[in-house]
């Protein structure tokens, strides 16, 4: 399938590692030029180096998209190098593990809440108008399937009560702007081998084998897979929504599970 998005300019948030890493080299590979924000310098560097190692077009923008000056500023310098991005990959992390009763600093919820769900509105305010004038976009968020279906045996109470905003946020976002051919959508990752979630394992659960791993994915998470996703897979989902042949796709919710939501719909 051609994705039709060669020369494009992209801008990945989080794109130094896990899943946004492998976004940023899928994007790459299909000829965008990538633009790779994080806040640590010496690991956008390294990713920009992997990028362009296999032959694909890659800058590094250092910066934290909860800070408005710092986000501008990151959208700014990918527009002089590569142009406006019009491929635009959204993501935030927040964790402050916890059962309602145990956290009982109610700033941690505003915070939670501004990184997760202000970062996105702060982000689209940045970069829709540049979509809206060329007439073509693609904005992906990177969530979790706990915005819809919270999962309390991992006690995350903050979190699970700012993600779901930012998915009401952003399918009002679609509505408004699906006219102009910019496409917002929504992908929902289970548990995914990713160096958070592997330290959470073996931090909090106590698994570190991958025997360990397999056994709580199939009878404690329950995910019908047996194993957690790989950061790969996700990308390759998140890659299709940016490409020409998406243009159909949006105001969704995808989630990528293993099969975990047990709903039909």
């Amino acid at each position: 399938m051609q994705y039709g998005i060669a020369d494009r300019s992209a801008l990945v948030v989080g794109g130094s590692k896990g899943i946004g890493f492998e976004v940023a080299k899928q994007l790459a590979d299909e000829g965008a030029r990538v633009a790779v924000l994080a806040r640590t310098k010496t690991d956008v560097d390294a990713a920009v180096e992997a990028i362009r190692d296999g032959g694909g077009t890659a800058i590094g923008v250092t910066g934290d998209v909860s800070d408005p000056e710092q986000l501008t500023a990151a959208v700014r310098e990918t527009s002089a190098a590569h142009g406006p991005p019009l491929i635009v990959v959204g993501q935030a992390k927040y964790q402050r593990p916890g059962d309602f009763a145990d956290i009982t600093d109610v700033n941690l919820y505003r915070e939670s809440f501004e990184m997760h769900t202000m970062s996105q509105i702060l982000l689209l305010h940045a970069v829709l108008p540049a979509m809206k004038k060329a007439g073509w976009g693609r904005f992906v968020h990177v969530g979790s399937a706990t915005a819809k279906e919270p999962a309390g045996n991992i006690h995350h109470a903050v979190a699970n009560t700012s993600r779901p905003s930012t998915v009401g946020m952003l399918k009002t976002v679609s509505d408004e702007y699906a006219r102009y051919g910019i496409t917002v959508n929504t992908v929902a990752p289970g548990w995914i081998e990713t160096q958070n979630a592997l330290d959470y394992l073996q931090n909090h659960l106590g698994t570190s084998s991958d025997e360990e791993r397999r056994e709580f994915m199939l009878n404690q998470a329950r995910v019908p897979a047996a194993r957690m996703g790989r950061p790969s897979e996700i990308a390759s989902l998140i890659t299709y929504l940016c490409s020409e042949p998406a243009g159909y796709i949006t105001g969704s919710w995808i989630e990528v599970d293993g099969g975990l939501h047990r709903s039909a719909f």
